[in-house]
Parts: C-alpha cells; structure tokens; sequence
C-alpha cells in the first residue's frame, strides 16, 4: 500500500547554522519524532539555512534551502522542489508565515492537504493580521498543543470557528530520570524537599510570583529548598532585590544559573517538584523535561499545561500571577504520596507526551486528512 507522503515545512531560516547536524543538535524535541513514523509515513524534512544541501540524518531525509528571514522571504527553488515530490500533505511549522503559505498554496495547487503547525506565536496586527486571516484559509487543518491556545486567534478573527484544530504536541524529550541519590551526590542539592524552577528571568516566566508564592510556603515548611536554572537576566535584579529582604528566603532560594543542556536529567531528576509561573506558553519544554524524570509539576493554569498535566491530574495547577494560590498548593504537598504521584507523572508522560505519542497522532490525523 502506497505511504501518504508528507513533507515537514520549516521557512524560518536558521543562518547562523553550517551543517545539517547542528539542526538535530540544536532543535531535537522538536524532531526527534520522525524516525517513528518509519514505514508509516513516506516523510522527510524541507528546511531553510544558510547552506544548501540534501541529506539524511537517522534515515530521514533533510533537504536545506537557503532562505532569508525577511516577511516577505520567498525561496522559489524550495517550492519548486516541494512541487516535484508531490506530497499529499505539507506541514508548514508556524502560522506568521502568511505570504509563504499563500504562495504555497497558489504554487502548489488545491489538492494538497495543507496543516500549519502553531509554536506559542502571537497574532499580528494590521496587514500582517489580515494577511494571516487569509493564510489560515487557504488551511486545512492546524496542529495546537492545546485547543485553548487557539482563543487569542479567533478573537481577532484569524483563526475562523470553524477551523480543523487538532491537539499535538509540539515537541517533546529524550531526557529520562537518573537514580534520586544519585542525582543528588551530582547537583549538590540536599533536604527532602526539593524544587527546581527553570527558564528566562523575564515578566512572561515571572520568578517573582513563584519566589513571593514559595516565600509564604517556607514560613511553615523553613526545610524547603527551591533551585532556579535560568538562561537570561533581565529580571535578576529584582530577584537578588526579593531575596536579600528576607535571610530565610535568602536561604532557602538557590541562583544556580545557566546549566548545561546534558546535565538537566540530573537536576530533575534530583528535585521532587517542578514549579513554573509562565503566563503563556506554546507547549512547555522545560515542564516535559522535567516530567520525563519524574518530577512532580506545579505550575500555571495556562491551556498548555492543562492539556499536558491532564488538568492537573498528573500534577497542581494555580492560576497566573497569584502567589498566594500557590503558597496554599505548596502547603497542601504534605498529604500527597510523592513516590506514587512521581510514578504515575512517568508513566503518563511514556504513554502521553512522548515522541511516538507525536508520530502516532500525526500518522492517524494525515489518514483522516487524506479520507476526506
């Protein structure tokens, strides 16, 4: 039986980048899916760099445009080669790509299956909001981590009520836990209580309410510890300002910094919960990371997380920007059954949030596509 081909579009140029591996080294919870969908789909990659070139990397196929970064950026070499295969489906990655999708819809004809896949993006305003409105016409379908994510789009009228939206993940991990004592011997970290915040220090991230959420918590339980990972510094300031007005909260918060990408298993698999205080979010990288080591989540109610965590189900959910909400969902973690609710968060992610979870979803969307 013939495959249903289907060709991943990616028009975000990657200049910066060489060769093809740094592709995979540098973006794999992102495609590291793809060799499960072996034998089930005929796939491959078409992409944009600033090098031109035709490779396979884990028996995938990559196929490298150059292309520039500018919104009206077009490569007509690269659709010129998408015409030429002859896909039945086109995944394009990302939906402030208006232009290229209209092109790529006139180009290509109608009777390709066209899915534009969201990455946590805002609608534009103005002409490029109208011009996004009409891209997402010319769609069939789109791929959200979570449906609510969509409400923003369809407010302003770009993403239409109607639209074929389907619940995929966006990325995922191959990070897996790490004995706890051990992990622990590796980090440094100590105490029986253990939380491990990682991401920017930026309004969006917003380390402030989780500190201020976390201070009120330490009042009852002085014993906890809460480790923060943090790439950028923006907010750093404010956050060293928070911490020296109290010696417990002094204390009780660790700076760690930036940490590398490899030694992360460890981290999460060392602390007992993952916090986070994101306000918005396309998916959750950190948080399937952490999740994937057994590390308990306790993080916002935003659409994204609800749709990972089952609603909370495999961890706690508050609501943005209240501390106080949280500090009460901290103290209430002395009734739960941490080795029991760790594995269960395991095993969901295995059976939920996986990479095969990923090919599995997209093999069984693109044969529900393709029978219409």
């Amino acid at each position: 039986m013939k495959l249903i081909k289907l060709v991943d579009l990616t028009y975000h140029s990657h200049l910066k980048y060489t060769r093809p591996g740094q592709v995979m080294e540098n973006h794999a919870p992102a495609l590291a899916f793809a060799p499960y969908l072996k034998d089930r789909l005929d796939f491959m990659f078409v992409k944009h760099a600033s090098f031109e070139q035709h490779t396979f990397i884990d028996d995938i196929p990559y196929h490298f445009f150059r292309g520039g970064n500018k919104f009206w950026s077009l490569s007509l070499k690269t659709h010129r080669f998408i015409k030429k295969v002859k896909p039945d489906i086109i995944l394009v990655q990302g939906l402030v790509f208006p232009i290229q999708v209209m092109f790529l819809r006139l180009f290509c004809g109608k009777k390709i299956k066209l899915i534009i896949q969201h990455h946590g993006e805002l609608p534009s305003t103005g002409v490029k909001g109208r011009l996004q409105k009409i891209a997402c016409n010319m769609a069939d379908a789109f791929f959200f981590t979570s449906a609510g994510n969509t409400t923003i789009w369809k407010k302003k009228n770009i993403l239409g009520h109607d639209a074929h939206v389907m619940e995929v993940l966006e990325a995922s991990t191959s990070f897996k836990p790490i004995d706890k004592h051990t992990s622990k011997i590796y980090t440094g970290i100590t105490g029986d209580t253990n939380f491990i915040w990682v991401g920017h220090f930026n309004a969006n991230k917003d380390p402030l309410t989780v500190i201020a959420g976390f201070e009120q918590y330490i009042k009852v339980k002085p014993s906890a510890r809460l480790y923060m990972i943090y790439q950028t510094e923006s907010l750093l300031d404010l956050v060293k300002k928070k911490l020296a007005l109290n010696p417990a909260l002094f204390n009780a918060v660790v700076l760690v910094g930036k940490i590398a990408n490899e030694d992360m298993p460890y981290w999460f698999s060392a602390a007992d919960f993952y916090l986070s205080g994101s306000h918005k979010e396309g998916s959750g990288y950190a948080l399937l990371e952490a999740m994937a080591c057994g590390c308990i989540p306790i993080v916002t109610a935003i659409p994204s997380y609800q749709k990972i965590t089952c609603g909370g189900e495999y961890g706690f959910l508050y609501p943005v920007a209240d501390a106080h909400s949280l500090a009460n969902t901290l103290i209430s973690l002395e009734k739960v059954n941490r080795k029991k609710l760790a594995e269960e968060v395991l095993a969901h992610f295995s059976q939920n949030l996986s990479f095969k979870t990923i090919a599995d979803d997209m093999v069984k969307i693109c044969s529900q596509l393709m029978a219409k």
